[in-house]
């Protein structure tokens, strides 16, 4: 018995070192021709928005529980190239999680369409109009082709986008003040009207991240705090041919942004060289709404369009590179 049980020792361990000898290769199978999506939702009158293409699996990256004026995880993802069947449904969770499983709701689609996206092309999908009866304009998708620009070695580059229906045309003034000071001069961008094309991108300087260091005292015995007196970009909207502010008096801030190191790539801002975005004004929230990130009043909200060049050694084996947004 124990001549057989070494003898089938023997045969297993030959047989492992046999298998383990054999060069196995396994079969490449390359990503499809891509394009590159993004989806923000635009519509002020509605619950959470979720983006699905619903022709296949693969390739198809859904942007679930989109707020009104959020942007889809993950910002551009990548779509197989062709035509697209595209469905854009309610995502009610926000109000009432007992209504968000409904099926009655959250079969509920607002969209469906088919959009043939280009191999190699970045699109904007922007979720525009209003859902409720009678809206005009009543919702749809508008879609952009992004022209990205090459990136600048000294300045940050944004465009404007316009999405909002209800507050219509305005001009844009960007500065560093961050105090409730009307604009004045010349805007950066004069009428821009609700679903006019994209300005074309504009480069800036970048702004020092701190310029200079503020001392506030403290209750004794605390010594004065140290505070950074930060250096920011400034977005301001007025009625057209005016300096009455529409939205917040004080702005809206660009972020400054994270300088990269050898460890972390950097974060885009307005600090940051390299760094490209586009500002998007969006409508309040209309009366009513149920969202997660409901608005009182008008506003820009910005999104990036290309993160600045890596800083870190990309360790992977070499293969082509597309963008970093």
């Amino acid at each position: 018995m124990r001549v057989q049980r070494l003898i089938l020792a023997v045969i297993l361990l030959a047989c492992s070192v046999t298998a383990c000898a054999v060069d196995v290769t396994g079969t490449a199978h390359p990503p499809p021709p891509l394009a590159f999506v993004r989806y923000i939702n635009a519509v002020s009158d509605t619950f959470n928005l979720d983006f699905r293409a619903v022709d296949q699996v693969s390739y198809s990256q859904p942007f679930l529980d989109v707020p009104f004026r959020g942007l889809g995880g993950g910002n551009y993802q990548g779509y197989q190239a062709g035509a697209r069947h595209i469905r854009v449904f309610l995502d009610p969770n926000p109000s009432d999680p007992t209504v968000g499983v409904n099926p009655a709701i959250v079969s509920t689609f607002l969209v469906d369409t088919t959009y043939t996206f280009t191999a190699g092309t970045y699109y904007t999908i922007l979720h525009i109009g209003g859902s409720r009866a009678g809206s005009v304009p009543a919702e749809k998708l508008w879609i952009i082709t992004d022209a990205l620009p090459a990136q600048s070695a000294t300045g940050y580059q944004f465009r404007i986008i316009n999405a909002a229906p209800v507050l219509g045309a305005v001009d844009v003034y960007t500065s560093n003040d961050t105090t409730a000071t009307p604009p004045s001069g010349s805007p950066v961008a004069a009428s821009v009207a609700f679903q006019a094309p994209p300005t074309a991108y504009l480069t800036q300087p970048i702004v020092p991240a701190i310029t200079s260091y503020d001392t506030i005292p403290q209750p004794p015995p605390k010594p004065p705090k140290i505070v950074p007196n930060m250096g920011y970009t400034v977005f301001r909207i007025t009625t057209p041919g005016t300096f009455t502010t529409v939205g917040s008096a004080t702005g809206y801030r660009v972020q400054q942004g994270t300088p990269g190191t050898t460890a972390a790539d950097p974060i885009y801002g307005s600090s940051v060289a390299g760094s490209v975005f586009t500002a998007f004004i969006f409508d309040a929230s209309a009366a009513g709404t149920v969202s997660s990130a409901p608005a009182a009043t008008p506003g820009v909200v910005y999104w990036p369009d290309l993160q600045p060049p890596r800083t870190t050694t990309d360790m992977r084996v070499p293969a082509t590179r597309v963008a970093n947004p």
